[in-house]
């Protein structure tokens, strides 16, 4: 998806996250509302960006504020990302093993 920036013309999706990650990485951690204001991107741009970059397991919100994760918060959730579409089902606290195909009570 193409967004169009008063200041620049038109911007990919894959540019507005880099912008939106890299200044995460380098205030060790932004407020959705201090993405906003430095980058001058709507809300709803910021937004999306985030949800992107969460659901690569690159950032995530803690008390409101976005943060990098480090390596091994990434492949971790990478492997429980895996392990979970695999049958297993995390709920409670509680890993439970639900063969594919089998439904939920």
């Amino acid at each position: 998806m193409l967004f169009e920036s008063k200041h620049v013309g038109i911007v990919r999706d894959e540019d507005i996250d880099w912008t939106v990650y890299h200044m995460i990485t380098g205030e060790k951690g932004c407020t959705e509302d201090t993405l906003l204001t430095r980058t001058g991107y709507d809300k709803e741009v910021i937004a999306s960006s985030l949800n992107r970059l969460k659901r690569y397991c690159l950032i995530d919100c803690r008390n409101d504020v976005w943060c990098a994760c480090n390596f091994e918060e990434i492949i971790l959730k990478n492997q429980i990302s895996d392990l979970l579409t695999d049958g297993l089902e995390l709920s409670g606290g509680v890993i439970r093993y639900r063969p594919v195909g089998e439904g939920k009570k």
